[in-house]
C-alpha cells in the first residue's frame, strides 16, 4: 500500500512538473527537421509574457508547418491548438484589398472611382453633410494606400471613439460605423488633400468595408466570406464581437499586460473593464481590425494571392501586381499591403491583446504568427515577431515534401492535448 501511494505521489508530482515545464507546450503534427521554429516561439512567448499563440507555415504552397503554443484560456489551462482562431487586427485590412481587387475584375468599381458626393459610390444621405469638399475627391485607390486626408496623429482615431460619437450623434452605443463616418464627414475637416500623404487610416477601410456593402448589396461580412474566403477553402474566419460572453467557437480569450489600466465600458462609459472586452467596438471595425482567424488560414489565404505558380491564385496576376505596387506617398506600402524592393509582402496588426503578422515571402515560404496579447510597449515584440522566421529560414536544412492542408487529423484527449496527424 505504501509503495503504491508513494508511485502515486511520484507521478503526481511529474504530473506537476510536466505542466509547469509546458507552459509554451506545442500543440499540432510535430516535424523534427523544422523544431528550431518551435524552439523560437517558445523563447518569444517566455521572454514577452505571452500566453498563447500559433505558427502556421507554406512552402511551394503546401502546408508544412502548423503549430500552438502555449494557453487559449489560462484560467482553464486549455492550450492552444492550431485550429484555434485568433483576433487578427489589422491582418484585416489585406482581406479587404483583396475583396476590393475582386471587385474591381468583376467591373463593380475601378480604383479611380470616388467614394463621396453626386458621381461617388456611397451616395446615401446620411453621407451627404461634408464639411470639407475634399472629400469629394477621395478615391477607393487613396482609401487602400492610405492617403485619404486623415491624419489620427492630428485628429485621434475615430474607430476607438464609439461611446463619444454614439452621444453626439444621438444614437444608442457603441457607434456603428456608419454612423462613424457620418460623424466623421460632418464635423471634421481633413488634415491632408487626397494623394498627397501616407498616414495609416482605419477610418479609410471603414469606409471601403461600407463600398463593398454599397456596390455588392450585401453585409460587408457577408459578402467577404461567399464570393472571397470560401472560394479559397476558408469556412472558419468571422467578424469577432466585443464581450467575452459572445466569443466565437475555438476562439481564444485575450489577455493585457500585468497591471493594465481598466478601460470604460464603449456601452456605457461608466463599467471599468478590460480593453481587450468592452474597451473599443472591434465590431465596427469590420473591414480593418475585426477577423478572426486560424494561422493556417491566413495560410491558404497567403497562397491563394502569393503570385508563385504552385497553386492556383484567387485573383488575376495584374491585379496581384496593382495591389502590391509601391504607392506613390509610401514605397514601403501598397493597396493594403506592406512592400518592399526584396518583392516581399506582409502585414502586421495589433489591439489591446492582440498582436499578429502576415508574410508573403519572396522564397515562396508564407507564414502567418497569431498571439493572444499585446504589451505595454508593443514596439520590441512586433519587432521579435517580425524577424522570428527569417532568422530561423537559414538554419532549415530542407523543407518537407507533404501538405497539411491534406491530412486527416483526429483530436486525441492526451496530458498535453496533441494533435496527432496522419500523412498520407
Amino acid at each position: 500500500m505504501k509503495s503504491r501511494l508513494l508511485l502515486i505521489i511520484l507521478l503526481l508530482n511529474l504530473f506537476l512538473q510536466i505542466i509547469g515545464n509546458n507552459l509554451f507546450a506545442q500543440s499540432g503534427y510535430q516535424v523534427p527537421e523544422l523544431a528550431n521554429f518551435d524552439t523560437a516561439m517558445n523563447s518569444l512567448l517566455k521572454q514577452y509574457n505571452v500566453p498563447g499563440g500559433e505558427l502556421a507555415i507554406t512552402y511551394q504552397g503546401r502546408l508544412i508547418y502548423s503549430r500552438g503554443f502555449g494557453f487559449a484560456d489560462t484560467a482553464k489551462k486549455a492550450f492552444v491548438q492550431p485550429s484555434n482562431i485568433f483576433r487578427i487586427a489589422s491582418l484585416s485590412k489585406p482581406i479587404t484589398a483583396i475583396t476590393i481587387m475582386h471587385l474591381v475584375e468583376k467591373g463593380l468599381l475601378t480604383l479611380e472611382d470616388t467614394v463621396f458626393g453626386i458621381h461617388g459610390i456611397l451616395k446615401d444621405t446620411m453621407y451627404k453633410k461634408i464639411l470639407d469638399p475634399r472629400v469629394y475627391t477621395i478615391t477607393i485607390r487613396n482609401l487602400l494606400n492610405h492617403s485619404g486626408g486623415w491624419n489620427p496623429n492630428i485628429t485621434s482615431d475615430p474607430m476607438f471613439n464609439a461611446y463619444a460619437i454614439a452621444k453626439t450623434m444621438k444614437t444608442n452605443p457603441p457607434a456603428d460605423a456608419k454612423t462613424v463616418i457620418e460623424y466623421v464627414l460632418s464635423r471634421q475637416m481633413l488634415t491632408f488633400a487626397p494623394g498627397t500623404q501616407y498616414q495609416y487610416s482605419n477610418f479609410g477601410y471603414c469606409i471601403l468595408g461600407r463600398v463593398i456593402e454599397k456596390v455588392t448589396g450585401q453585409q460587408y461580412e457577408t459578402y467577404v466570406r461567399k464570393a472571397v474566403l470560401l472560394p479559397m477553402n476558408i469556412k472558419h474566419m468571422y467578424i469577432g464581437y466585443n464581450l467575452l460572453k459572445n466569443k466565437l467557437p475555438k476562439e481564444v480569450n485575450y489577455y493585457d499586460y500585468p497591471n493594465a489600466p481598466m478601460a470604460l465600458s464603449v456601452y456605457d462609459n461608466a463599467s471599468l473593464v478590460a480593453w481587450p472586452n468592452g474597451g473599443f467596438n472591434i465590431e465596427a471595425m469590420d473591414a480593418h481590425g475585426a477577423w478572426v482567424a486560424s494561422a493556417e488560414e491566413l495560410c491558404r489565404l497567403l497562397i491563394a494571392i502569393d503570385g508563385f505558380s504552385s497553386k492556383p491564385d484567387f485573383l488575376l496576376p495584374t491585379s496581384i501586381a496593382a495591389m502590391t505596387l509601391p504607392s506613390a506617398t509610401n514605397q514601403n506600402y501598397a493597396l493594403g499591403w506592406s512592400v518592399n524592393t526584396n518583392n516581399n509582402w506582409w502585414h502586421t496588426g495589433s489591439l489591446p491583446g492582440t498582436t499578429t503578422e502576415i508574410v508573403r515571402g519572396n522564397n515562396q515560404l508564407n507564414w502567418a504568427i497569431l498571439l493572444n496579447t499585446r504589451p505595454s510597449n508593443s514596439n520590441a515584440l512586433m519587432s521579435a515577431v517580425d524577424n522570428l522566421v527569417w532568422k530561423v529560414i537559414p538554419t532549415i536544412k530542407s523543407w518537407p515534401k507533404y501538405d497539411l492542408f491534406k491530412c486527416t487529423i483526429r483530436f486525441e484527449r492526451r496530458l498535453l492535448g496533441k494533435y496527432i496527424t496522419e500523412i498520407p
